[in-house]
């Protein structure tokens, strides 16, 4: 899906945040972790691994075993770690015949690949003793911590998967604690407001609370203007313009500060008349994976740095 600028620009919505509107309303069991519609792994060894979403390929990069990636959903093209000459597989339509063909000892994807279903093109797959795991949608950061514990489990890595949540959770404590040793005042209770933006005008989507970026919003010390909202949806410009955001978080190749600012009734926001405006790694933001504390590092930046 592609928007189009005020001037002719396209610009590329991240899959994860075309699939919010999916997410809606859908509630993960607090004491879900996974789903596994299949055998499991035992000892078998684990050399040839197929993701199916940019998170879950993000978080086997993470966890050192890029390499044993044998195919890949188009959307992980463009990280670093994974092969530019993988097959790219279609998980909403998958080949099952190419899948097969490729011989992998586990699949890896995400509830999205499914839209839900109890019957999934991947039952074939599993009745070959293919291992495939199916990771619930994560709304916050311990169903991401969760998710990256079970996928190190998975791949036989229970360690790196443990190294990595303890990783993240120092460098979360370790930005709350420089939080608490700056003093921002500004907005309602002395803390600066902030409208986070997830896609542009007209369609624009933000979110509110239960979600993992409402939850970076509160650990920098700043209130998300939607708190009162449920998780993703779609605020109309006046709910913007009366809650008057201190500063705003637009993500890359996705909004623009220059239409931001000419929208009517935005040139009054504090946000605006005060260039706080500040752009946000888009792939970060979107994907429930351990490089969520670098869009915590740019929100902190931008609140205390800038």
């Amino acid at each position: 899906m592609l928007f189009k600028s005020d001037n002719g620009k396209k610009v590329r919505i991240i899959l994860t945040f075309l699939l919010l509107i999916a997410w809606t309303g859908c509630s993960r069991n607090t004491n879900q972790s996974v789903t596994k519609e299949s055998g499991e792994t035992g000892n078998k060894a684990i050399n040839r691994i197929i993701s199916a979403a940019p998170s879950i390929t993000e978080i086997i990069a993470g966890l050192g075993l890029a390499g044993k990636l044998i195919a890949t959903d188009k959307y992980s093209r463009d990280l670093e770690e994974v092969r530019k000459d993988l097959p790219e597989i279609d998980f909403f339509y998958p080949d099952i015949e190419a899948i097969t063909g490729l011989k992998p000892d586990i699949i890896i994807m995400s509830e999205i690949n499914t839209n839900g279903s109890a019957n999934t093109p991947y039952e074939f797959l599993q009745s070959l003793g293919i291992s495939v795991i199916e990771i619930p949608t994560s709304n916050s950061i311990a169903e991401i911590y969760r998710d990256i514990l079970t996928i190190a489990e998975a791949l036989g890595v229970t360690e790196k998967g443990e190294a990595m949540v303890r990783e993240m959770k120092e460098q979360i404590e370790k930005t709350a604690a420089d939080v608490a040793g700056n003093n921002v005042n500004n907005g309602t209770n002395g803390k600066i407001t902030v409208y986070f933006e997830i896609t542009p005008a007209p369609n624009m989507v933000s979110f509110g609370r239960g979600t993992y970026l409402n939850e970076l919003i509160e650990i920098i010390g700043a209130e998300n203007i939607f708190a009162a909202e449920n998780r993703w949806f779609a605020p109309g410009p006046e709910a913007i313009i009366s809650a008057n955001p201190g500063l705003i978080f637009i993500l890359n190749d996705v909004s623009d500060i220059t239409e931001i600012k000419n929208r009517p009734g935005f040139r009054n926001l504090d946000a605006v008349k005060h260039n706080k405006i500040f752009i946000i790694d888009a792939n970060h933001a979107s994907r429930p994976s351990q490089n969520i504390v670098l869009t915590l590092e740019e929100m902190y930046r931008a609140v205390y740095i800038h």
